[in-house]
C-alpha cells in the first residue's frame, strides 16, 4: 500500500479511534472486563485489499469492538446501512416506478393524547 493511501485510511480513522478512547473514559466502569478490553481495542487492526494499481482498497478483516457505542463501528455501520438502503431505493425506482421525498415536519412539543389530532393537522396542511 502506498504512503498516501495509507495517509488517507489513517486520517479517516484516527479521529474516530480519540472520539473512542475519550468515550471509553465515560463507559468503562459500566462495562464488562471484556467489553472494556474490546473496546479499547477496537480497529487496532486492519487488513485491507487493494487493486493492483492500488487506486481501489476493501477494508477485509479488522478487530471491531461491534458496541454501539463506539464512534469506528457506529461510522462502519452507518456506511454500510447507507448502501443497503441505496439499494433497495433504486430497487424501488426501477420495479415500482416510485419516487422518494425526504420530508422533516417540525412541530412544538406537544402531549401524547394530542399526536393523532397533530399529525392529521400536518396531513390537512400538506
Amino acid at each position: 500500500m502506498t504512503k498516501k493511501n495509507q495517509d488517507e485510511i489513517t486520517g479517516k480513522l484516527q479521529p474516530k479511534k480519540k472520539q473512542n478512547i475519550r468515550i471509553y473514559e465515560f463507559i468503562e466502569k459500566k462495562m464488562s472486563e471484556s467489553g472494556r478490553e474490546l473496546f479499547k481495542s477496537c480497529s487496532t487492526f486492519n487488513e485491507f485489499v487493494a487493486t493492483k494499481d492500488k487506486k481501489k482498497k476493501k477494508r477485509v478483516k479488522g478487530n471491531d469492538c461491534k458496541n454501539r457505542f463506539c464512534p469506528i463501528c457506529a461510522w462502519r455501520k452507518a456506511g454500510k446501512d447507507a448502501v443497503k438502503i441505496a439499494t433497495m431505493m433504486e430497487a424501488i425506482k426501477i420495479e415500482e416506478k416510485k419516487e422518494f421525498l425526504f420530508l422533516t415536519l417540525t412541530t412544538p412539543n406537544i402531549k401524547a393524547d394530542t399526536v393523532k389530532s397533530e399529525i392529521d393537522r400536518f396531513n390537512k396542511e400538506t
